[in-house]
């Protein structure tokens, strides 16, 4: 009963029908989780986004589309397609396995073998000896495509036992797929990070603005820094704009560079296991604290951001706290750039004339004061300091995957595409072909086994030896 019903739940599972409505329910999954912003609820995408679809935020919640690639539905979804596959898998692997004692036994075949053991017999014209029927079968297979060499008395064509592993090798290569997808999960990690020119700053997580990192991934053992180190506002290679380029470089733990390069669409920035791009950039305020004496006591830098709906045109991404000597929130500095206008349009680009919009606010988030400044001026703070515009220029947002299993990743592709062009193009098939003597006269004793991609059925061969040789009549086994 237990067999008899693991037989049958083996089946379903294998079934096209439930494959087609996981891949289904996968892609609709993933389509659906490209309109809805991904990541913690406290991000300001995620969180803008909640306000705006209310009656909907509920249901996402639920379903954890916000995080709709390590949900439970999704995941829930991947593993049973991952059970099917390796139930595909293992079946197609049993065929395989027989397929290929086929194929070396029939390499090994001779006359007697056939005499003992075939398909079918042709009746050939008594006056044709052994050599010329084997020559007429030999022109007869090569007009269907059937390309047989001689082999002392036996016609063969045998693929190549590799010929049948194809189709067994793409599946295993898409469960491996699937679980190194689901292995570098545990290790990975990717984030934001935003850069400002000449800036380095550590590959740590309290680095990124947005950072995600499986449980595995361990920050103590990273020992490295990324530096920008140009913007170019209009970068052409290869007698192409690229648009704002950033020169990035990737410093070991001492400080020593070990890859620099510019980073544009489809030129991506690779060391070991890590994947840089730069798909965003904006502006780098540094400003300077003073004290009461005009000696500085600390730098920072505010990373602005476009926007279209503030009255400046930019937004600071995060603002910046200052704390009193015992770690007490003092003071939140937020600091945007004055963009030039046209058309009643902010330009999205270096003013001609910079300036920065600094407020500061208390730490119950109240406004005290704020000031339009440019670069080299300051101004008074509550508390007696001064602080300073020291300068505005570029940052670039980097997009940094650290992910160990990238490579495998691509090498199991690779594997289930070559397995894939196997299975498609390569032919799986025996046609042997010998003379027999017997007491009514000679036959051609025909042993065949037309698989996959065989350029004539068993039909159309016996059909077309016949008409060259003689007539068909059923043989002495198979």
């Amino acid at each position: 009963m237990i067999a008899k019903a693991w037989r049958a739940t083996s089946k379903f599972l294998r079934s096209s029908g439930f494959v087609s409505v996981l891949f289904a329910l996968i892609a609709i999954w993933s389509i659906v989780a490209t309109s809805i912003p991904q990541g913690v609820a406290t991000l300001p995408s995620v969180a803008a986004w909640a306000k705006a679809h209310g009656s909907l935020e509920p249901v996402v919640a639920f379903l954890g589309l916000h995080r709709a690639f390590t949900s439970v539905p999704f995941l829930a979804c991947v593993a049973l397609l991952a059970l099917s596959t390796a139930l595909c898998s293992w079946e197609r692997t049993k065929v395989a396995l027989v397929r290929t004692r086929v194929l070396r036994k029939a390499t090994a075949a001779g006359s007697a073998q056939l005499a003992a053991e075939h398909d079918c017999e042709i009746a050939c014209d008594p006056s044709m000896d052994g050599s010329a029927i084997l020559q007429t079968a030999s022109a007869t297979l090569q007009h269907l495509g059937v390309h047989v060499k001689r082999r002392g008395d036996v016609l063969a064509s045998v693929s190549s036992p590799l010929a049948v592993w194809g189709s067994p090798v793409f599946h295993w290569a898409l469960l491996a797929t699937i679980a190194v997808v689901a292995l570098g999960s545990l290790w990975r990690a990717d984030g934001l990070m935003a850069v400002a020119v000449g800036q380095t700053r550590a590959d740590a997580s309290a680095s990124y603005g947005v950072i995600n990192a499986g449980p595995l991934h361990d920050w103590s053992k990273v020992k490295r820094a990324f530096r920008v180190d140009a913007f170019e506002t209009d970068y052409r290679s290869g007698g192409i704009d690229r648009g704002p380029v950033p020169t990035v470089s990737v410093l070991d733990g001492g400080g020593k560079v070990i890859r620099t390069q510019h980073v544009y669409p489809n030129m991506m920035l690779h060391v070991g296991s890590l994947s840089i791009s730069a798909p965003e950039f904006g502006f780098a305020v540094a400003m300077s604290l003073e004290d009461t004496g005009g000696a500085g006591v600390g730098n920072s830098i505010q990373y602005v951001d476009f926007s279209q709906v503030t009255t400046d045109g930019t937004i600071p991404v995060a603002p910046i706290g200052m704390y009193d000597s015992s770690g007490g929130l003092r003071l939140i500095v937020a600091a945007s750039v004055v963009l030039d206008r046209a058309n009643g349009q902010a330009i999205q680009w270096m003013p001609a004339d910079p300036s920065a919009h600094i407020r500061i606010y208390g730490p119950d988030r109240s406004l005290l004061l704020e000031r339009t400044v440019k670069p080299g001026e300051a101004f008074a703070l509550p508390g007696g300091e001064a602080l300073r515009l020291a300068g505005i220029g570029w940052y670039s947002r980097l997009a940094v995957v650290d992910d160990w299993t990238a490579p495998l990743l691509y090498a199991v592709m690779v594997l289930a595409m070559l397995a894939l062009a196997a299975t498609v193009f390569l032919r799986q098939q025996v046609v042997l072909a010998s003379v027999v003597e017997g007491p009514d006269g000679r036959t051609l004793a025909l042993r065949l086994r037309l698989w996959r991609n065989t350029s004539a059925t068993r039909a159309e061969i016996v059909h077309e030896l016949t008409g060259a040789l003689a007539e068909t009549r059923e043989g002495s086994g198979s």
